[in-house]
């Protein structure tokens, strides 16, 4: 007997959590370069266990190589999980006559965000720290959002890369006068990086934010250093309140970027604790 009110309650509890989260107009998902070192089953076995549904789709997943057979068969693995692929990316890109097909690529699969980082090298080696977000690259992006009716969302990338957009004022500068379509994917932990406030950048974009890749660092080490969500220096509630606010409706998507061959733990309780997040905030409206 006790043993089933407690499974009662559990249920009652579950069923809340669930009708809660249902007043935030965000999704959770999971970005692909979580799963760097997963196949693609591995990937949605986890995302099947984390009651993860939004995937962003990543190349070594789905190369723009694959034909329309590969990508029918990709969709229909990923639904046997109950898995949806909703963008692809990030994709960096030095060469203008790269970008249509990534475009058709995205068409093809379906999906309506390209997540990039149109960049140009400034040495010959194409060092990661000398790269300079592209405004002429951005200008061809101009023409083929208009055309294809597809977003972009450029990827911030941190202070490692001083000038390969690391925050999104700085994307902000290059696109403001372009395209609506052109906006941003706000990675949190690297605008965090930047000694920027995420919950502030997000209120101050919204009307550009297409995309959301989530992380937090560890307390006590330099920002970078990966830890699952609910232990991290970031404030995240603040940040996801942010998102509910402005009536963010598109995917926050955990990117962890630790223990690359053994994360199925840490994308669980990231998981159930941007689960238990949405809960609240929606518990709140």
């Amino acid at each position: 007997m006790k043993t089933n009110k407690i499974a009662t309650l559990a249920s009652a509890f579950a069923f809340a959590a669930l009708a809660a989260s249902a007043a935030v107009p965000y999704r959770l998902g999971v970005a692909g370069y979580t799963f760097a070192k997963r196949s693609l089953d591995d990937a949605l076995a986890i995302m099947q266990k984390a009651d993860a549904h939004y995937l962003c789709v990543k190349d070594f997943h789905l190369p723009f190589s694959a034909t329309d057979a590969d990508i029918a068969a990709f969709k229909e693995k990923c639904a046997s999980y109950g898995v949806t692929p909703y963008a692809i990316g990030p994709i960096y890109v030095k060469d203008a006559s790269k970008l249509r097909g990534q475009f058709e690529f995205a068409r093809r699969l379906g999906v309506k965000t390209v997540v990039g980082v149109p960049y140009e090298p400034t040495d010959e080696k194409d060092t990661w720290s000398k790269r300079r977000g592209s405004r002429a690259l951005l200008l061809e992006i101009d023409k083929l959002v208009k055309e294809f009716d597809i977003r972009y969302a450029i990827h911030n990338h941190g202070p490692q890369s001083p000038e390969m957009y690391p925050d999104v004022e700085y994307g902000w500068n290059l696109v403001k006068d372009l395209d609506p379509r052109i906006g941003f994917c706000i990675d949190v932990g690297w605008e965090y990086g930047c000694d920027k406030d995420p919950a502030e950048t997000i209120r101050k974009y919204a009307s550009r934010i297409f995309d959301a890749h989530i992380k937090n660092f560890e307390i006590g080490k330099p920002n970078g250093a990966a830890i699952p969500l609910p232990r991290g220096k970031i404030d995240l509630v603040k940040v996801f309140k942010a998102f509910a606010d402005v009536g963010y409706d598109g995917v926050c998507s955990l990117e962890y970027e630790k223990d690359f061959g053994d994360n199925l733990l840490a994308v669980v309780e990231c998981i159930a604790y941007e689960r238990g997040v949405a809960a609240a905030l929606g518990q709140g409206k």
